[in-house]
């Protein structure tokens, strides 16, 4: 009986031992330079003195080289149409020093954000969109974004 008792206390003495030795495996994890929040703006292609606030919101994911992604932007007026704030949730990927994410537009188009790192605290977003702009419209656009 104290045989099976001891056998059973080591057991989970075993079990305990190799969750928490696997926990702190996870949190010596590097963490990505591209982990946190970046903020900035997009210039309009029709009006470059209008900017955009954007911030973007990067979390590691559940697996490996996995990301969480929050995109979110501000109020915008141009010349004859107003753009209300929003946000959305996807997924990004990093590869070296670049990390991107992309998302479908409401009209089925492909648009992806691209950042390159550039010093401690700054990166270089571009912006992709895909499928039919708007005359005046470029398909990229460039700027950068700080650490919040």
């Amino acid at each position: 009986m104290i045989r099976k008792l001891f056998r059973v206390a080591a057991l989970i003495a075993v079990s305990v031992t190799t969750a928490y030795a696997a926990g702190s495996d996870n949190a010596a994890t590097p963490r990505s330079y591209f982990e946190g929040v970046w903020v900035g703006s997009w210039s309009s292609s029709y009006t470059p003195g209008i900017r955009q606030d954007i911030t973007v919101t990067i979390e590691r994911g559940q697996k490996e080289g996995d990301f969480l992604v929050e995109y979110s932007w501000g109020l915008v007026e141009y010349k004859n149409r107003t753009v209300y704030p929003g946000s959305f949730k996807t997924r990004g990927h990093q590869q070296e020093d670049e990390f991107s994410f992309q998302w479908k537009t409401r009209q089925g188009n492909e648009n992806r954000i691209t950042l390159q790192k550039e010093s401690e605290n700054k990166v270089k977003a571009r912006l992709d969109r895909g499928g039919t702009l708007p005359p005046n419209e470029t398909p990229t656009s460039e700027t950068h974004l700080t650490r919040k």
